[in-house]
């Protein structure tokens, strides 16, 4: 009986070493839109070798308000659809709500000013961009 339990411990470990690890959950809104730039929450699974994969969330760029000039902007570059990695040069985290530090980032902004959203196409070979929107 014993050895019986030892075996079923010993599978459950296993599977669990091959089991997706949850992601950090968001503390924040899942969707919002801000200064004409829609955003949304996503979950993605990220492959580690060998065989490891982990699922995160990270915010993707889903669309924008027509004849905004962020609209314009985030069109004429093609942003739609990829993911925000930072906003004013400071990494997203998900304890302090990632589309809220976006969102906190626009409200910050007086005038002129510009807020600073890095982009990246998973999938892509290409390196992140950075693109500075219109703070209203």
């Amino acid at each position: 009986m014993h050895r019986m339990f030892v075996l079923f411990g010993l599978v459950l470990a296993v599977s669990a070493a091959h089991a997706d690890i949850l992601p950090e959950p968001d503390h924040g809104p899942p969707m919002a839109t801000v200064a004409g730039l829609d955003f949304m929450i996503q979950s993605v699974e990220v492959k580690f070798p060998p065989g490891y994969t982990k699922t995160a969330q990270t915010v993707i760029l889903t669309g924008c308000t027509h004849g905004h000039v962020n609209c314009r902007l985030a069109r004429s570059k093609s942003l739609i659809g990829m993911e925000v990695v930072s906003v004013d040069n400071s990494s997203l985290r998900p304890e302090h709500g990632m589309i809220q530090q976006i969102a906190d980032a626009f409200a910050r902004k007086k005038g002129t000013q510009k807020v600073t959203l890095e982009l990246y196409a998973r999938g892509s070979e290409g390196s992140p961009v950075k693109v500075a929107f219109a703070s209203r």
